[in-house]
């Protein structure tokens, strides 16, 4: 009877994924880009908006480079990567053969956003770039509840690599002197404790059991490939992914 109830759950739990998936990809299927920035969450003003499509289309217009950037209430049930991605091939953004797009995509009520860039500019925005502009420009505007301003910034960031440029060095935290003293007093305390510990142990014909230490592992995007075709975007089509970029939540 058990086992029964385990496969009729999870017969259910994956009929109810793979139902979300069938919903995600339908809403995706409708969505129909709006220029370079595609707003379905209304997070932007008009001005905003304006502003933001003008300094895309500059970048544009001088290295043939393309940024889309868009905003959805919720995946509806979708996982973001793979929204992304299927997205990105949807509209073919970037140039044929060039395959010289990116997407900065955010779902607000998922609290997710994620980068993809093309197979053209993956070695200029390579995932380490990516994830330093999620971090640094677009989470923390995100964190503090102005979504539009944290896409503004990214958007900043991707145009300027997009444009040529290098993103600035990281900011190197300042040394505190009084930190680095009460780190060291604290490391002294406690080595003297262990010292101290394994005296009255080995007096006592007792040993000291280790206790292992379980260190957190990092969980790393999986890749998944783009694909080709697709509409045209903005005048473009074609262009192409290959999962490269960042994501997270807030």
């Amino acid at each position: 009877m058990k086992i029964s109830r385990f496969i009729v759950c999870a017969i259910w739990l994956a009929a109810a994924g793979a139902g979300a998936q069938i919903e995600s990809d339908r809403f995706r299927e409708g969505l129909v880009p709006q220029g370079h920035v595609s707003d379905w969450a209304g997070v932007f003003t008009p001005d905003q908006k304006a502003d933001l499509e003008s300094r895309i289309a500059a970048v544009r217009q001088a290295t043939g480079a393309q940024l889309a950037v868009v905003a959805v209430k919720s995946l509806q049930g979708g996982e973001i990567n793979d929204f992304a991605v299927k997205l990105f091939a949807q509209w073919g953004i970037g140039e044929k053969g060039k395959d010289n797009g990116v997407l900065l995509l955010a779902a607000i009520e998922d609290r997710a956003m994620w980068i993809e860039v093309g197979y053209g500019l993956e070695g200029v925005l390579n995932d380490a770039k990516c994830g330093r502009i999620r971090d640094e420009w677009i989470l923390p505007r995100f964190k503090e509840g102005d979504v539009a301003q944290g896409l503004s910034d990214g958007a900043a960031a991707l145009l300027s690599v997009m444009g040529g440029e290098a993103l600035p060095e990281p900011v190197e935290p300042e040394n505190n002197p009084i930190a680095a003293a009460l780190f060291l007093m604290v490391f002294l305390f406690i080595f003297i404790l262990i010292v101290r510990a394994a005296i009255r142990g080995g007096k006592g014909g007792g040993g000291i059991s280790s206790g292992g230490i379980s260190g957190g592992g990092i969980s790393g995007r999986g890749w998944s490939g783009g694909g080709g075709g697709g509409s045209s975007f903005g005048g473009f089509g074609g262009g192409r992914s290959g999962g490269g970029g960042a994501g997270g939540r807030w």
